[in-house]
């Protein structure tokens, strides 16, 4: 009587898949050992009663012994449920779960992201070791697993920055606020986009600055000096140029200097080297405001009469 062949494939597909929940199995392990240490430490007395920085200087150590953590955990389990080699997917395992959760930016956008989502890759992570360390297998699939996983970070970096331009880009919609940019000049860009409520009538603004090109961050004074300030809002009462500029403001009672016509629509103020100028356009004024020098007069001007009504994209990139 003959014996029945068994295809190889069937026999090793369920091997692997057993592979890889047995893995699993040890990384969901390690991960709820984990949670429960983390919360022992930020739970203690020792924690709650930490000089200088208190429990966020525990926090900010035990992100980087949590790794280390998973790996101790893993390892052995891994070796009881028989997957070997257990120290190497142990690493991988621990690696990958470390990567994602530490770059993968877009998992904020999941409801309960931290608290499920984050634990749930690095369980998969595991499983996905598992299949990488697994043995007589060619090395193509898991060049494209290492190559897929490389290309996570500009591609999640990429989907983060449409996802907050398009955050700014409502924000700004919801302002109902003609939205007032001038003609840039060369050497010059857009940043720090934002709306509130700022004026005595508790009315919406929205404000941006601009920067020179050659200024990557302004973190001294001397470079605060060299961004020009924008603020927008709806036309208030008290300001009747050219006999009273208030623009604005939320100073009570709304102070009321007299500022020079410079152009149709444009009002200029000083004081020593502080400079504003207004720009009307219909109901909506743009105030801007900066020092001089460094900033070239004729840069303000130019900016104060280039202003028109811009689409929400003009302001944030998109």
């Amino acid at each position: 009587m003959g014996t029945a062949l068994v295809e190889p494939a069937a026999v090793k597909r369920p091997r692997y898949v057993k592979r890889a929940a047995q893995a699993a199995g040890a990384g969901l392990a390690s991960v709820a050992v984990s949670t429960l240490a983390t919360w022992l430490v930020l739970d203690s007395s020792a924690c709650r009663n930490a000089p200088d920085y208190g429990c966020l200087g525990f926090a900010v150590l035990w992100l980087y012994v949590l790794p280390f953590l998973n790996f101790l955990l893993a390892w052995p389990a891994l070796r009881l449920l028989r997957v070997r080699p257990a120290w190497l997917t142990a690493l991988i395992g621990t690696g990958i779960g470390w990567y994602l959760v530490r770059n993968i930016k877009t998992l904020q956008w999941f409801p309960g992201g931290a608290q499920y989502v984050q634990p749930a890759l690095c369980v998969a992570a595991f499983a996905l070791a598992a299949w990488i360390t697994q043995p007589h297998r060619p090395l193509w699939p898991r060049a494209v697993v290492a190559l897929a996983l490389a290309l996570l970070m500009p591609l999640d970096s990429l989907a983060t920055t449409q996802h907050v331009q398009s955050g700014q880009d409502s924000e700004l919609a919801r302002a109902h606020i003609p939205l007032l940019g001038p003609q840039l000049p060369a050497g010059y860009h857009l940043n720090g986009v934002g709306t509130n409520r700022s004026t005595a009538e508790g009315e919406a603004t929205f404000y941006y600055r601009i920067s020179p090109d050659s200024l990557s961050g302004a973190d001294t004074m001397d470079e605060l000096r060299q961004e020009i300030q924008v603020t927008v809002g709806p036309l208030q009462p008290g300001f009747t140029p050219p006999s009273h500029c208030a623009a604005l403001t939320s100073v009570y009672p709304v102070p009321s200097p007299a500022c020079n016509p410079v152009a149709p629509g444009v009002w200029r103020w000083s004081k020593y080297d502080y400079v504003e100028y207004f720009t009307r356009v219909k109901n909506t004024v743009a105030v801007i405001q900066a020092r001089t020098p460094p900033v070239s007069d004729t840069v303000l001007r130019k900016l104060a009469g280039t202003m028109s009504v811009r689409t929400p994209s003009y302001f944030t990139g998109g």
